[in-house]
């Protein structure tokens, strides 16, 4: 399933989000929401997920407009 709404989101565990981005040459990836640097404290925390992704802290725009790049928030999945 897809989506782009951040309310939907907020039901869901970082381990059950894939974020999806372009990377710089152009290529899709994905990767999980809990391997995005901050989120796994956040959540600790209670905030939620949807909330985050619009506080831009998934690092690949705000989903209400649809735009943005990457940022180094993004690390490796490994």
């Amino acid at each position: 399933m897809t989506t782009h709404s951040p309310f939907f989101i907020n039901a869901l565990q970082p381990e059950e989000v894939r974020v999806l981005y372009r990377d710089e040459s152009g290529y899709t990836q994905a990767v999980l929401a809990s391997a995005i640097k901050g989120i796994s404290q956040f959540m600790n925390k209670g905030a939620q997920l949807g909330q985050l992704w619009l506080e831009g802290h998934f690092g690949v725009g705000d989903p209400l407009v649809n735009q943005g790049a990457p940022t180094p928030r993004l690390r490796n999945a490994g």
